[in-house]
């Protein structure tokens, strides 16, 4: 049992270099990317000695397509202008704001599989969807759900109600980090039933759960995204968008493909169960032979995507032979803040790389043990947590320890439910979040790195004290 122990930390650990090897681009002319794995030591060794749970798994993969799912809003959608602060916002994010977050998730009874220790890489993500987002994407929520009018959510530990618009009414969200009690209770109860619907969109104004709210941006200047700023910008913006349209085109296809495997993955669950499937194929044969048919379609699609990110990259390595050519100072400043948000955004990529590698690692005898693990979540008195986690909701409370046994003891439908719903996504989801990880670490090192050096912005920081005509006012 001891040989076998060690073998598989040894395999875990192997996955892990290997993985942070490719995807940092070391294979590449472009940097290591080292500087984004600074909570990897502390989550390995964390891993290393824990016990197996796949709803550390479920987290861990869950975080890591929330880094995702920052990424590729970052490069579409996120508003900047050359005053937009959130790009520093997401690259000087420091211990003590880490330190304060880890207070509000260590409310979140998912957290009692940690032994109540948060996992600095899920403070840091988080730290950066608040910076985004005025309501977060729910990455447990099932594709497509959207919330209805005066639903209240739980997303990181945070209470949420949402208020849709209606009329000139706009629309409302109020969020409370230290929620009560009973909001607690009254959220997990819609939570819980809720992540298990088809989740149709009702409401013409209705709000997709896995997409949430972005914060206004204002400024004279306002760019959709950060390659909205590359293309009017730079001198060959316009050959960056024909590539990216075309990248882009290719890599939503590659997702939407993604989300269609998963919902025929899950009819096939269903039907192996004798239960009824949510999608329009009714037998067993049907949604064997559809999602082989849909595999085949998502290797083809994965090649074309790889051609298509080869020319992107081609034209992105182009745009430091442009330097001198732009003068505009408003411009200047919205291309640096591009550079500062895209090495931020990097990290935070590599960090979920390396959550991604831990699940994977952990994930087999995590199933296994996914029998007893759901016992104990059900008679929490077994397991071997409940009173690290009963003081530590007390501390946080500022109540008794039954206070922090009835928290608990609220959020268990909650952990339930995602245990439930999200164990048979697993290989999916894993697949996803390692496609996007992948092929978005590289372009944002490459814009990182050719912006860079468009700018001196290295020189700049390096030698501020030559004459100052380098230092930033």
């Amino acid at each position: 049992m001891y040989t076998k122990t060690k073998l598989f930390n040894y395999v875990w650990l192997a996955l892990f270099v290997i993985s942070t090897f490719l995807l940092s681009g070391c294979s590449g002319k472009r940097g290591s990317g080292g500087e984004g794995l600074v909570g990897c030591a502390a989550e390995s060794a964390a891993a290393f000695v824990e016990e197996p749970s796949m709803e550390l798994v479920l987290d861990r993969l869950n975080t890591a397509a929330a880094a995702a799912d920052i990424a590729h809003t970052c490069f579409n959608e996120v508003p900047i202008a050359a005053e937009s602060t959130w790009p520093k916002d997401l690259k000087t994010i420091r211990k003590e704001d880490i330190k304060a977050i880890i207070t509000v998730l260590a409310s979140d009874g998912a957290y009692q599989a940690h032994g109540g220790v948060v996992s600095p890489i899920k403070a840091h993500i988080a730290i950066a969807q608040n910076v985004l987002y005025e309501l977060p994407p729910d990455l447990y929520s099932p594709v497509g759900s959207c919330y209805e009018d005066g639903e209240e959510t739980i997303i990181n530990g945070v209470y949420y109600k949402i208020i849709l618009p209606h009329g000139k009414k706009k629309l409302r969200i109020i969020k409370k980090e230290h929620p009560s009690l009973e909001e607690i209770k009254s959220a997990v109860k819609q939570y819980a039933a809720n992540i298990v619907k088809s989740g149709k969109c009702i409401n013409k104004n209705s709000i997709l759960k896995r997409k949430g709210v972005l914060k206004k941006q204002t400024g004279s200047n306002v760019y959709q995204g950060l390659m909205a700023a590359l293309f009017d910008i730079l001198p060959n913006g316009q050959d960056i968008r024909a590539a990216y349209d075309e990248y882009n085109e290719v890599n939503q296809k590659v997702m939407a493909l993604n989300d269609e495997i998963s919902g025929l993955n899950k009819d096939k669950t269903r039907l192996k169960n004798k239960k009824k499937p949510v999608g329009k194929l009714k037998t067993l044969e049907a949604v064997e032979e559809a999602l082989k048919e849909k595999k085949a379609q998502l290797k083809q699609l994965k090649e074309e995507l790889k051609e298509k990110s080869n020319i992107l990259s081609a034209e992105l390595d182009k745009i430091s032979e442009h330097k001198g050519e732009i003068t505009d100072p408003e411009a200047l400043k919205v291309l640096e803040n591009v550079a500062e948000a895209c090495g931020a955004v990097k990290n935070f990529l590599l960090e979920a790389g390396c959550l991604t590698t831990i699940a994977i690692a952990k994930a087999p005898r995590s199933l296994i043990a996914l029998p007893s693990e759901l016992q104990q979540l059900a008679n929490p008195s077994q397991s071997g947590n409940t009173s690290l986690m009963g003081g530590l909701m007390s501390s946080l409370t500022g109540g008794g320890s039954g206070v922090g046994q009835a928290i608990q003891m609220a959020y268990m439908p909650l952990r339930l439910a995602r245990l439930r719903y999200n164990a048979g996504n697993l290989v999916d989801n894993i697949k996803l979040i390692g496609s996007v990880i992948s092929n978005d670490v590289s372009l944002l090192t490459t814009i990182h790195s050719e912006i860079s050096e468009l700018l001196d912005i290295e020189t700049a920081k390096e030698a501020p004290e030559e004459g100052g005509k380098n230092k930033k006012e």
